[in-house]
């Protein structure tokens, strides 16, 4: 688990709380609530009252741009000065911003793995690709039972001789298995790792994409477009209607 990922269990048991919510509700529903949560925290922690004051001075400053009709020399000041407020006002919002995302950048951490795929139907198969191509790998559920019921779904590999080296657990619906990266520290891998010697660097895992939509194109069918619009659209509307510079 790594640092973005603490907030997970919050995240899974407030989504299982809304267990009676269609999916597609439920990613609009956290889409709306990212957006409070992270419009909230970018108001408290950013100064407003400079922020609009600047933006007011650089309104004016503009105008006084627009309306020099001199040479060059005798605009740059008015440049200078249109473009130190412009930075200025970057300054003090670039902060607030970035802290008022983490919690957004933790859900869409989460989200990814929750929504993004899951487990094939039993019977269906699966395409599975070790890298470097000198191993191979194959999907395999143990006994009869559903995927992602116990025991876990499971990749097989094998060398370039067709010795079993190693089998390794899918227990989430993760599409790229890989050795720990110094990333990991940041972003982990809910269905673990791979050794660090003696197999694969990493595995591909072809998994269904879920779909959330029944309309437009494949890729926009998956969570992202639902979530990244409620994002959207709540963001705008808090702002406006709050007034937030």
């Amino acid at each position: 688990m790594g640092l973005l990922d603490l907030p997970a269990p919050l995240f899974a048991w407030l989504d299982q709380m809304l267990g009676v919510v269609p999916a597609t509700a439920r990613l609009a529903l956290w889409g709306v609530f990212a957006a409070a949560v992270s419009m909230l925290l970018y108001w408290r922690l950013s100064p407003q009252r400079q922020i609009a004051a600047t933006r007011t001075k650089a309104a004016a400053a503009r105008r006084a741009l627009d309306a020099h009709e001199g040479d060059f020399a005798e605009a740059w000041p008015l440049l200078r000065a249109s473009l130190g407020l412009a930075l200025r006002q970057v300054a003090l919002v670039i902060g607030p911003a970035l802290l008022a995302s983490l919690p957004v950048l933790c859900l869409i951490v989460w989200l990814s793995t929750a929504y993004g795929h899951g487990y094939p139907a039993p019977g269906d198969e699966v395409e599975v690709q070790a890298v470097p191509d000198r191993f191979r790998a194959r999907w395999v559920v143990p006994g009869d039972g559903a995927p992602g019921a116990e025991p876990a779904p499971r990749i097989v590999v094998t060398d370039e001789t067709g010795r079993t080296i190693g089998e390794i657990a899918v227990s989430a619906p993760v599409t790229t298995l890989h050795r720990r990266e110094w990333w990991n520290a940041l972003i982990g891998n809910p269905a673990g790792y791979l050794p660090d010697r003696g197999g694969p660097d990493s595995i591909e895992i072809g998994l269904p994409q879920r779909e959330y939509l029944s309309f437009g194109p494949s890729w926009m069918r998956g969570w992202e477009a639902v979530f990244f619009a409620s994002l959207l659209a709540g963001s705008v509307a808090i702002k406006v209607g709050f007034r937030i510079e």
